[in-house]
């Protein structure tokens, strides 16, 4: 394993990890507070949408701040301290600093934090999307190789179908219709990719099921189920993940511009809001609004590729 392939592969691991476990790692909440006794997780309540009042009326990092270094109460604070939210009078379009190394918004909100819960978006919706479009599109790719006949016609047609419409104008005419939902964006995304990877299961399916190994197992006695799932999908694993890298670099560049447009279901914790409000900053002077949204965005998508390329050349 080259040194190259294991950055990629760590890089994707980093990716998922700091998505998913963004209210985890960026806060203004505990992850765990004790208060008058009592036990509380306010990030993993975060998660979930629903926000925790403070004790004492007043917000939870100022109460955690006010705690003496000898009181019974504690909480445990996220590794950066700062929420998506929370704003600072006193840092509007502020620059990198020590406390804020990637700086303030037109808001006064932290643009790390901001970013951390972006990749959040970027993982829950365009994940979301493209495992879902895998799921349906490796069925159905898979039941027309194998059976081929009027299943293999249906799911031709299907697929025509499917890749009729403009991608972009599908997505601005769905998010019309659904709003700002986010699993209506999904739902839209994985029926725009199901038909990749049904296109290329299936071709696949059609190359092996004619093999000697194949046919040497159906000899056997050996179920269809079983031939499909044991020795012919595996077959495809590869072409499954190089179809998925591409898919997913693809929703996270449709999800940044429909919020860019001002259309997308990811809030202000999307890349792509982040980049529409640093580009009216950008002749006031804060590059850093539009500069950090756009090295993640590109990031991501150009890392996605190399191991889309990494994984078919293992083929």
């Amino acid at each position: 394993m080259t040194v190259r392939w294991r950055l990629l592969r760590w890089s994707a691991v980093l990716f998922v990890l700091v998505g998913l476990l963004a209210p985890f790692l960026a806060n203004d909440v505990p992850l765990v507070a004790r208060v008058h006794g009592t036990w509380s997780f306010p990030a993993v309540a975060d998660c979930f949408g629903q926000s925790t009042a403070g004790p004492d009326d007043l917000s939870w990092k100022r109460w955690w701040a006010r705690l003496p270094a000898d009181a019974e109460d504690f909480a445990v604070m996220p590794p950066w301290p700062y929420g998506p939210l929370e704003t600072d009078a006193t840092r509007f379009r502020a620059g990198p600093s020590v406390a804020h190394p990637l700086g303030n918004d037109d808001t006064g909100r932290c643009v790390l934090a901001r970013l951390v819960h972006g990749a959040g978006t970027a993982v829950r919706i365009g994940g979301a999307a493209v495992l879902l479009a895998g799921l349906v599109g490796t069925l159905l790719g898979a039941l027309a190789g194998r059976r081929r006949g009027l299943v293999d016609f249906l799911v031709q047609r299907l697929i025509e179908v499917f890749l009729c419409f403009p991608s972009l104008l599908f997505l601005l005419f769905a998010t019309a219709f659904f709003g700002s939902s986010s699993l209506g964006l999904v739902l839209v995304m994985a029926a725009l990719f199901w038909t990749s990877f049904a296109r290329i299961v299936r071709g696949e399916l059609l190359s092996l099921r004619e093999r000697d190994f194949v046919l040497v197992a159906r000899g056997l006695g050996v179920s269809e189920w079983r031939i499909l799932t044991r020795h012919l999908l595996p077959q495809v694993r590869s072409q499954i993940g190089v179809t998925a890298a591409f898919c997913l670099a693809a929703a996270i560049v449709a999800e940044s511009t429909l919020s860019f447009l001002g259309l997308g279901a990811g809030g202000p914790s999307s890349w792509g809001e982040m980049l529409r409000q640093g580009s009216t900053a950008a002749a006031m002077g804060a590059w850093h609004l539009w500069v950090f949204p756009t090295v993640a965005i590109v990031a991501v998508v150009a890392g996605c590729h190399a191991f889309a390329d990494r994984l078919r050349g293992e083929r």
